[in-house]
């Protein structure tokens, strides 16, 4: 049952990234080219760079920082719950972030704040396999274990299907090992992520226990907005793009 719902859920947002492509034309500057947008990589709901709970293997460039929220309206309860973080690219390829849960989702019955790294592996210098090589990362989530510590190994790799259009797809596929048996990022996860318009995002994922999907949509290159599904749960927030 879940599964053809977030089928559904996908092809409405088909439908609705489609009506938007007629509806907005871009106007690109030496500032803002609509080709930006296929080259950012995404924060997850719950920390790192990802799609909706899983993390890819992209990171931020050097020095860029992206602030997320989001809020969940999960099945069986009354309240919204949600969930706020930033990822902050220190080092090349290494990205450090804080992520602050929601009493509602941590399990604890508190608010809690956990603490993210992820380093990008410079797969086609390192292992000399060219720029067309998949990119490889390595990683931890919730280092202090205030809710679910795990560590992860994550392979992405993008494919370029219409560039006038924008149309690309980012295939990632990892592993992890949480302290929770059988929870999100505990054995094989895998995403698909794509473009349909320069300005539009469609992640779809297994996180290892749950199918999620969900719609990122730009209005500029630095405000994104994200409405999606989490299980089955109806979920949305916003990200910003920034850096120093």
């Amino acid at each position: 049952m879940r599964a053809h719902r977030v089928a559904a859920i996908v092809a409405v947002m088909l439908v609705i990234s489609t009506s938007m492509a007629f509806a907005q034309v871009w106007e690109p500057t030496d500032l803002w080219l609509p080709e930006s947008v296929l080259e950012i990589p995404t924060a997850s709901w719950f920390g790192t760079t990802g799609m909706t709970v899983i993390p890819t293997a992209h990171v931020l460039d050097h020095t860029d920082v992206s602030v997320h929220g989001h809020y969940i309206d999960f099945s069986g309860t009354d309240d919204w719950e949600g969930v706020f973080g930033a990822n902050v690219c220190i080092y090349p390829g290494l990205e450090v972030g804080a992520t602050v849960w929601e009493s509602g989702l941590t399990g604890t019955g508190s608010d809690e704040t956990t603490l993210d790294i992820k380093y990008s592996l410079d797969t086609p210098n390192l292992l000399d396999l060219g720029p067309d090589a998949p990119l490889i990362a390595i990683g931890a989530r919730d280092i202090s274990n205030e809710v679910n510590r795990g560590y992860y190994i994550v392979l992405s790799q993008d494919f370029t299907m219409d560039v006038e259009r924008g149309q690309t797809v980012s295939a990632t596929l990892g592993f992890g090992d949480s302290d929770i048996s059988g929870s999100a990022l505990d054995g094989f996860f895998a995403g698909i992520d794509f473009s349909p318009f320069d300005f539009a995002r469609i992640q779809v994922e297994h996180d290892s226990d749950n199918l999620n999907a969900q719609l990122r949509y730009w209005w500029s290159e630095w405000a994104v907005t994200e409405v999606g599904f989490l299980d089955g749960d109806f979920g949305a927030g916003v990200s910003i793009y920034t850096g120093f």
